[in-house]
């Protein structure tokens, strides 16, 4: 999301129109370690995006599959809570181990930049 919104604000500044900014929204693919989650997938959906192409599967909070099918307009989900949005083609499993193995040091690593907990952090094994 932080890509489509660096793309939006841009393609805005440079005075494009939002039809101008809808039909380059339309002419562009998103590659991602992870399928997007629900909220993700229906903005990329509410954007117009042509395709998303992802490694691995969100199995909790997945919105091109996994658990809701939001990129296409003929389920039941998708016309309910996407409303106006427009299908996109989307593909998973594009190097899929290397995505977990990704993802999975990110998280064993933690984050330097994030905020000190409040309270003593557990850990359970």
């Amino acid at each position: 999301m932080e890509a489509t919104d660096i793309l939006l604000k841009q393609w805005q500044n440079s005075g494009l129109t939002q039809s101008e900014v809808s039909e380059k929204f339309s002419n562009c693919d998103l590659y991602v370690t992870c399928e997007p989650c629900i909220m993700c997938a229906a903005a990329l959906s509410f954007l117009g995006i042509r395709a998303v192409y992802y490694g691995c599967a969100n199995d909790k909070f997945g919105g091109c599959g996994s658990i809701l099918s939001l990129h296409e307009s003929n389920s039941k989900q998708a016309s309910s809570a996407v409303g106006q949005g427009k299908n996109f083609k989307c593909t998973g499993g594009i190097m899929a181990s290397e995505a977990i193995s990704l993802l999975r040091s990110f998280y064993e690593q933690g984050n330097p930049n994030a905020p000190k907990p409040h309270r003593q952090v557990r850990m359970f094994r």
